[in-house]
């Protein structure tokens, strides 16, 4: 074996570095895919149905009644 053959990759070699990258690659592909065909359109449509933080202005006006429980004096004093 000559000092050329010795550093020359084999075909082994070079194929599992060829499956290695492109792992990496379709990895990110597919998280990136997983991203904008299900978690996007979700997270777009609850967007538009849903206001859980309630910021938009409700339509009969921004009053919220309390639910009423623990209005008493006596319940303030028991908070601890």
């Amino acid at each position: 074996m000559g000092p050329d053959e010795r550093h020359k990759p084999s075909v082994k070699g070079m194929i599992l570095l060829f499956l290695q990258r492109f792992g990496e690659v379709m990895g990110d592909f597919v998280l990136g895919a997983l991203y904008f065909l299900l978690i996007g359109p979700v997270a777009i449509v609850s967007r538009l149905l849903d206001d859980p933080l309630r910021r938009r202005r409700p339509r009969d006006g921004a009053f919220v009644p309390s639910a009423g429980s623990g209005d008493t004096l006596r319940a303030a004093r028991r908070q601890g």
